[in-house]
């Protein structure tokens, strides 16, 4: 009698049950993503504005120290542009493609340093903190001072070009020493160190196939095949300029994203 009660079928408790399992679904539980918490997801159009505001910053900040070079006799283009301020003596020796390779230069600086200080945080979003609170007057003095010590470069190989110091150049010495302090007080970190030695090297690199295979210009006093000994240098230099530079604009957009 009791297992006969205890197995006999209820339609009515049966169709309760069903009932309230349809009007109360089963809930999931849906796991927070920290990595999205800390960045938010890149979008086209956030990436499309730091590529163009370094492209910008290149196509017009790299013509403009370019021709210092330029103005003091250190090279000259092949088929120069001359551009002229009416009313005054100023004017700047370039070429048409010119600001483009310098767009192009500011873009892999700039973005370069802020992908190897992703990669060497083992794939982790970078402080932006640290890079927010780099100020844009921070920024804007390593600018600078890259400006100067490439006026400096072209001034100064006419007068030093003949000295030297404990048997090396004293213009190279004089501009690694710059370099080396831009670094220092800019940057300090091996990611740094490593694009501005990548810069250093594949700079000067470019610039024997665009001399020596294209003839787009060339330099006054070469001493190491069609380039001098001290260029190097000066792309060391605006390494750390230019990678704090697309720092800050990362930064600057992260946090327009955020708000």
């Amino acid at each position: 009698m009791l297992r006969q009660h205890a197995c006999s079928f209820n339609p009515r408790l049966t169709q309760g049950l069903l009932g309230q399992a349809k009007a109360d679904p089963p809930k999931t539980t849906r796991r927070k993503c920290c990595f999205a918490k800390q960045e938010p997801a890149p979008t086209q159009a956030r990436l499309t504005k730091q590529l163009i505001a370094l492209a910008a910053s290149g196509a017009v900040l790299g013509p403009l120290c370019d021709g210092q070079h330029s103005r003091y006799g250190v090279l000259h283009y092949t088929s120069p542009s001359i551009i002229a301020v009416p009313g005054t003596d100023w004017h700047l020796e370039t070429c048409w493609w010119v600001p483009g390779l310098f767009a192009v230069a500011a873009v892999i600086i700039g973005t370069g340093h802020t992908v190897l200080d992703i990669v060497l945080k083992d794939g982790q979003p970078p402080d932006e903190s640290a890079s927010d609170s780099m100020s844009w007057t921070f920024v804007t003095v390593g600018i600078a001072m890259f400006v100067v010590q490439y006026a400096a470069s072209g001034a100064l190989e006419a007068p030093l070009m003949q000295q030297h110091l404990a048997g090396l150049p004293l213009l190279d010495l004089l501009l690694a020493g710059t370099a080396l302090l831009q670094w220092y007080l800019l940057d300090r970190t091996f990611q740094g160190m490593l694009m501005a030695t990548a810069t250093a090297t594949a700079g000067p690199a470019l610039e024997v196939l665009l001399i020596a295979k294209l003839d787009l210009y060339h330099y006054s006093h070469p001493a190491i095949g069609v380039i001098p000994t001290w260029i190097p240098w000066v792309y060391f230099c605006g390494s750390p300029a230019v990678g704090n530079l697309g720092r800050k604009i990362r930064a600057t957009l992260h946090a327009e994203s955020a708000d």
